[in-house]
């Protein structure tokens, strides 16, 4: 089975900032294959805030909570 990551936008250009390789921890340059292959998923943080404001609602009209 693969592993999924997922990395939001700071994380992103700071592994490229460190010249990172996105799915492991070695330095990426043009031809460098990784030892082990990874889904890569992004979120952009707006997104990622929609979806757990989302996420929260939902848990708490399931729960009978009301704000």
């Amino acid at each position: 089975m693969r592993t999924f990551r997922r990395w939001k936008s700071a994380e992103q250009l700071e592994r490229h900032r460190k010249g990172l390789c996105f799915n492991c921890d070695e330095p990426y340059a043009p031809g460098h294959t990784c030892a082990r292959l990874f889904y890569l998923e992004t979120v952009d943080d707006a997104e990622l805030e929609a979806l757990t404001t989302e996420l929260d609602t939902t848990t708490l009209s399931e729960a009978g909570v009301t704000t």
